[in-house]
Protein backbone atom coordinates (compact mmCIF):
# COMPACT_ATOMS: atom_id res chain seq x y z
CA UNK A 1 0.00 0.00 0.00
CA UNK A 2 1.61 3.43 -1.14
CA UNK A 3 1.26 5.64 1.99
CA UNK A 4 2.97 8.95 0.37
CA UNK A 5 4.70 10.06 -3.41
CA UNK A 6 7.63 11.93 -2.60
CA UNK A 7 9.97 14.07 -5.53
CA UNK A 8 11.89 10.97 -5.91
CA UNK A 9 10.41 8.09 -3.80
CA UNK A 10 7.72 6.24 -2.35
CA UNK A 11 6.75 5.65 1.03
CA UNK A 12 5.18 2.15 1.03
CA UNK A 13 3.62 0.77 4.46
CA UNK A 14 4.41 -3.20 5.02
CA UNK A 15 4.28 -5.53 8.53
CA UNK A 16 3.66 -2.39 10.57
CA UNK A 17 6.83 -0.25 9.42
CA UNK A 18 7.70 2.00 6.82
CA UNK A 19 9.98 1.79 3.61
CA UNK A 20 11.13 4.33 1.62
CA UNK A 21 11.70 2.94 -2.14
CA UNK A 22 13.57 4.98 -4.83
CA UNK A 23 11.59 5.13 -7.95
CA UNK A 24 13.53 7.97 -10.09
CA UNK A 25 15.09 8.10 -13.35
CA UNK A 26 18.32 7.43 -11.61
CA UNK A 27 17.14 3.89 -10.51
CA UNK A 28 15.08 3.53 -13.54
CA UNK A 29 17.83 3.04 -15.75
CA UNK A 30 21.17 1.97 -13.50
CA UNK A 31 19.40 -0.37 -11.23
CA UNK A 32 17.95 -2.58 -14.09
CA UNK A 33 19.03 -6.32 -13.15
CA UNK A 34 21.03 -6.33 -16.69
CA UNK A 35 22.95 -3.34 -15.06
CA UNK A 36 23.70 -5.10 -11.88
CA UNK A 37 26.53 -7.05 -13.08
CA UNK A 38 29.67 -6.04 -10.56
CA UNK A 39 28.22 -2.78 -9.45
CA UNK A 40 28.94 -1.96 -5.80
CA UNK A 41 26.86 -1.37 -3.23
CA UNK A 42 26.80 -0.20 0.54
CA UNK A 43 24.90 -1.38 3.53
CA UNK A 44 23.61 1.20 6.25
CA UNK A 45 23.45 -1.87 8.41
CA UNK A 46 26.85 -4.18 8.86
CA UNK A 47 26.15 -7.49 7.52
CA UNK A 48 28.10 -10.41 8.31
CA UNK A 49 30.39 -7.58 9.46
CA UNK A 50 31.13 -5.60 6.60
CA UNK A 51 29.46 -2.97 4.74
CA UNK A 52 30.75 -2.21 1.08
CA UNK A 53 29.89 -5.29 -1.36
CA UNK A 54 29.82 -6.04 -4.91
CA UNK A 55 27.20 -7.64 -7.35
CA UNK A 56 28.72 -11.39 -8.27
CA UNK A 57 25.66 -13.42 -9.25
CA UNK A 58 22.06 -12.38 -10.30
CA UNK A 59 19.13 -14.51 -10.28
CA UNK A 60 16.67 -12.68 -13.56
CA UNK A 61 14.18 -15.11 -13.17
CA UNK A 62 13.20 -14.65 -9.24
CA UNK A 63 15.05 -11.12 -8.70
CA UNK A 64 17.78 -12.10 -6.46
CA UNK A 65 21.16 -10.68 -6.07
CA UNK A 66 24.30 -12.45 -4.70
CA UNK A 67 26.90 -9.83 -3.44
CA UNK A 68 29.90 -10.35 -1.40
CA UNK A 69 32.22 -7.81 0.97
CA UNK A 70 35.10 -6.86 -0.34
CA UNK A 71 37.35 -6.65 2.29
CA UNK A 72 36.29 -10.58 2.75
CA UNK A 73 35.39 -12.49 -0.17
CA UNK A 74 34.00 -15.29 1.43
CA UNK A 75 31.65 -13.31 3.15
CA UNK A 76 28.65 -13.56 0.61
CA UNK A 77 24.72 -12.61 1.14
CA UNK A 78 21.66 -13.20 -0.93
CA UNK A 79 19.02 -10.43 -1.32
CA UNK A 80 15.95 -9.90 -3.17
CA UNK A 81 16.01 -6.79 -5.74
CA UNK A 82 13.09 -4.25 -3.89
CA UNK A 83 15.77 -5.08 -0.67
CA UNK A 84 18.20 -3.62 -2.79
CA UNK A 85 16.47 -0.65 -3.89
CA UNK A 86 15.13 0.53 -0.28
CA UNK A 87 17.64 3.51 0.36
CA UNK A 88 16.92 3.09 4.03
CA UNK A 89 18.81 -0.41 3.79
CA UNK A 90 21.35 0.10 0.69
CA UNK A 91 22.97 3.04 -1.09
CA UNK A 92 24.77 2.72 -4.39
CA UNK A 93 28.11 2.98 -4.57
CA UNK A 94 30.75 2.75 -1.80
CA UNK A 95 29.99 5.83 0.80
Amino acid sequence: MVVAVLEDAVVVKNSYQYNLIMISNYDKKFNKVSNLHRSKWTSLKKLNGWKHYEVVNIDKKNDFIELFAICDRSKKTIVNKKNLKNISLWKRGWK
